[in-house]
């Protein structure tokens, strides 16, 4: 099990230039725990989690790792401990996936230390656990969007670190990948105790998947907590603006939103008519 770190934000304020998103957040990320964080289009996900990695720096307020400012942290300590899959990874040109993964590592290898076996046995786990040791070799701008993302969540593993925040981690995957990318995170937290952090769209794969959620909206922290305790029919109008009922989910038995659209609800009238 590695150690448990304290991410935190106190009375944090975030956004873009003049743009406030977030105002006024205060909460503490679980650690040694799985959480996901939910909410609409623009409602401030991905920017609570680019503030946590320290890649938008607080217009008020502090991010806190084990009591210290992240933003003041040196970027080599802070990515020992700290990993990040952003939304939108720039893609270096002409690189193989192999060495992509292998750029993982560069935060535990010293100004004059060399390539170790032990970063050797980091790649090699990173790219078995992800499924994409035969692309190796192969150029990573030669992938399908599926393929480069697992690449980056392999980089990402490489790392190893105690602390992994992911945004949009499913993004171009298709179902089956995407169940195969969580269920790696839920593998990786349990046998090693990572804290894992990541922006999730959909909300029952978030209930399903994540011991602590965050539902984010209208500027701030509408609710945190377990699944059960968060996604409730009441919070999903609230944030989401949709009518919506809330069913347990018959294999994992945690909460599961089943939206009621107007075309199915009138063709039920209807039939309920004839």
């Amino acid at each position: 099990m590695t150690l448990d770190h304290r991410l935190e934000t106190r009375d944090l304020t975030a956004g873009y230039e003049t743009h406030v998103i977030l105002k006024g957040v205060t909460l503490a990320i679980p650690p040694g725990q799985i959480t996901a964080i939910v909410g609409g289009n623009a409602s401030g996900k991905s920017t609570l989690l680019r503030t946590l990695a320290r890649i938008l720096q607080p217009k008020a307020g502090a991010v806190l790792l084990d009591g210290n400012a992240v933003h003041r942290m040196q970027s080599r300590k802070l990515a020992q401990v700290m990993g990040l899959l952003p939304q939108s990874p720039i893609v270096p040109e002409g690189i193989t996936v192999a060495d992509l993964v292998g750029r993982g590592r560069h935060p535990h290898q010293g100004l004059f230390s060399r390539w170790s076996a032990a970063d050797d046995r980091a790649v090699a786990r990173a790219l078995e656990a992800t499924g994409t040791e035969a692309l190796a070799d192969r150029d990573l701008d030669t992938l399908s969007g599926g393929q480069r993302q697992r690449v980056w969540i392999a980089m990402a593993l490489a790392q190893e670190t105690d602390l992994l925040l992911l945004d949009e981690p499913t993004t171009f995957l298709d179902v089956a990948h995407q169940i195969e990318v969580l269920d790696l995170l839920v593998d990786l937290n349990r046998a090693q105790g990572t804290t894992v952090v990541m922006v999730l769209h959909d909300l029952n794969l978030a209930a399903r998947y994540a011991d602590h959620l965050i539902a984010v909206g209208h500027g701030g922290i509408r609710a945190e907590g377990p699944p059960q305790q968060v996604l409730t029919e009441d919070l999903v109008q609230k944030v989401f603006g949709l009518t919506c009922r809330i069913v347990t989910d018959p294999v994992s038995h945690t909460p599961a939103m089943v939206p009621i659209g107007r075309h199915k609800t009138v063709q039920k009238q209807k039939d309920a008519a004839a």
